[in-house]
């Protein structure tokens, strides 16, 4: 039998080996580099039920071992992943409400990215928007000599390629906007992983997110979204391409939650009207891909303001 003294002890070896075993996989296994994403729920959970101290114990236990087996890439990996997000989901799970756990958990995840990609460039000298600039401009090339073997004229291929270079550009443009947004989702899928995971191990009362139908954007996206679009007019009338990049980005990010909540509202709607689960889907899917979620980015915006949710609420009331 496990006494207080030794559980600690061997709970924390045996999630740092689970953690080890992830980063090996996903650094060593293509196929599993997924793995990567999900690297700070062991770390969280330890620091969940045992405390930072045999958190931050794991963390150099797991980037010392994975570094001795591949390299400094595999340490610094794991100690960029899970030095900030670890320490986020598990005290935040154990002091903080849902809300305003995640909010950290995104702020914690936001830094871990710029970190790993400061460590990059600064310890293995991988420049990733180069990199990645340069990976577009070589699939560019691949797709007009496809074109080329395709039989196309000189003109059809130049107009091809000059939509490739528009496309291209736009990436590259909102490239910011898309590694933040991309922190946004890992530090999601974390808080959910984390919370199910601890739940498994007994931890029954643990509070959880609203659901779908009742989620609401901070106000602060509405703001954002509005004075993005006078910094891209200012920008762009004023050959300010800074002002122009800044403000792309901040309304590419916001207008993100603005469909989000266009989403929970749409799904609310549905729930009033009390659809069946599949037809629910179906009508979610279809909206997502297709043009309609412009729409209800604007929809998002309006219930930021009037709260049509209440309106439902008030309706049912009567």
């Amino acid at each position: 039998m496990i006494n207080r003294t030794t559980r600690p002890l061997v709970e924390s070896a045996m999630l740092t080996a689970v953690t080890i075993i992830m980063a090996i996989m996903g650094t060593a296994l293509p196929m599993f580099f997924f793995l990567l994403y999900i690297l700070p729920i062991p770390i969280a959970v330890n620091i969940f039920r045992h405390g930072l101290r045999w958190g931050v114990i794991s963390i150099a236990a797991s980037a010392l071992i994975a570094g001795s087996v591949f390299g400094i890439y595999s340490a610094v990996t794991v100690i960029t992943v899970t030095i900030f997000v670890s320490p986020a989901l598990g005290i935040g799970f154990r002091r903080f409400s849902p809300t305003k756990n995640l909010i950290i958990t995104i702020a914690a995840s936001l830094i871990s990215i710029a970190l790993a990609l400061g460590a990059a460039f600064l310890i293995m000298g991988v420049n990733f928007l180069t990199d990645f600039q340069t990976a577009l401009n070589t699939a560019t090339q691949a797709s007009i000599e496809i074109y080329k073997t395709m039989g196309l004229t000189d003109a059809d291929i130049q107009s091809q390629s000059g939509q490739i270079e528009k496309i291209v550009k736009l990436i590259m443009l909102s490239l910011p906007a898309g590694i933040a947004l991309s922190a946004v989702g890992s530090a999601f899928v974390n808080f959910i992983l984390t919370q199910r995971l601890l739940k498994r191990l007994g931890e029954r009362t643990l509070a959880g997110l609203p659901a779908f139908a009742q989620w609401h954007m901070p106000i602060i996206f509405l703001f954002l979204f509005g004075f993005s679009l006078v910094g891209m007019y200012w920008g762009s009338t004023r050959d300010i391409s800074l002002l122009y990049n800044v403000s792309f980005n901040i309304n590419y990010f916001s207008s993100m939650f603005c469909r989000l909540q266009g989403l929970s509202l749409l799904y609310c709607a549905l729930q009033h009207f009390k659809l069946p689960t599949a037809p629910k889907i179906m009508i979610m899917v279809l909206v997502i891909f297709t043009p309609f979620m412009e729409i209800f980015m604007y929809v998002g915006l309006f219930d930021m303001i009037f709260d049509y949710r209440a309106r439902f609420t008030k309706g049912r009331n009567i």
